[in-house]
């Protein structure tokens, strides 16, 4: 326990702007795993450029047991942090009974080359995640991810705790250059920077994907489909005019330029929403990304 404790406090100095972020999931996540827990298995890596010192990649993952009754309040209380930090967050989501098919979330790491975070691997366990920028960063290119995982199995919690460093998806996409492939019928893009997931994915082993912070939902159904605008929707109307809503704009045009999986009633619905986030913003670019997504969708 004494190492342990040692450890966290190590990294409390590690993470002085992630803690201006998201300070209530970090302490969240500390009081955890200064309680009463049995650590099945730990994962750190740390890598900074050799020149300006300046941290590129990192990645410390906790998978743990609870066994202990009275520890089991710190779920819901992550949980809890999770709602308090929404609105420093530009990305937030939540998954109920995961690991029965390929909808799981893989958390990159450093430029998405290093080996991603599973997250949602556990058959029906719940997860959450939350990505938020490095306030320390002037290029807004690097985040910091915060997920938990958990399921209850005969008496006892499993719970895996992760914390990743890379770059954003967003900055991922921008300078890669991005092929697409076909497998069974689906189209898969994939870059210089994927990773292999081995036999434990769903293809083959040679096939490669790229790392980043979201589900891997290769057949996107129309309810995921609104899901997840409607929770990038609520963040952006939250603080329209926050730095993070730019982001939030422009996954939910990225959204709108594929969305074949939806029927011509629900496409009306979106265009309401979209009118609704229009008018909340005196950004023009904004506003013409919104404008842009409406035409798309009356087509």
């Amino acid at each position: 326990m004494k190492s342990k404790n040692l450890f966290l406090a190590a990294m409390l100095m590690v993470y002085p702007s992630a803690m201006m972020a998201q300070q209530n999931v970090k302490k969240a996540f500390d009081a955890l795993l200064k309680d009463n827990i049995v650590e099945i298995k730990t994962h750190h890596s740390l890598e900074r450029d050799p020149e300006t010192g300046r941290k590129e990649s990192q990645a410390d993952v906790y998978d743990l047991m609870i066994t202990d009754p009275s520890v089991l309040h710190h779920i819901k209380d992550i949980q809890k942090a999770f709602e308090k930090d929404n609105e420093a967050a530009y990305q937030l989501r939540t998954v109920s009974h995961a690991g029965s098919g390929p909808d799981y979330t893989s958390l990159a790491v450093g430029d998405g080359r290093p080996q991603p975070v599973a997250i949602g691997r556990m058959k029906g366990s719940d997860y959450i995640y939350a990505c938020f920028l490095d306030k320390d960063d002037p290029e807004k290119k690097y985040r910091y991810a915060y997920a938990m995982e958990w399921v209850e199995k005969e008496k006892r919690i499993n719970v895996r705790l992760a914390i990743t460093y890379a770059t954003t998806q967003q900055y991922r996409q921008s300078h890669h250059r991005m092929k697409r492939i076909t497998i069974n019928g689906q189209n898969l893009n994939f870059d210089s920077n994927s990773f292999p997931f081995g036999n434990s994915f769903p293809f083959d082993s040679s096939s490669v994907f790229i790392s980043d912070s979201l589900s891997f939902n290769f057949s996107k159904t129309t309810e995921s489909w609104l899901s997840e605008f409607n929770t990038f929707k609520n963040l952006f109307l939250k603080n329209p005019n926050s730095t993070a809503s730019n982001y939030y704009a422009s996954y939910i045009y990225k959204l709108c330029k594929k969305a074949d999986e939806l029927d011509e009633l629900e496409k009306k619905m979106v265009i309401r929403e979209l009118e609704k986030l229009k008018k909340s913003t005196d950004d023009e670019l904004m506003q013409q990304m919104f404008d842009t997504s409406i035409n798309r969708l009356k087509k």
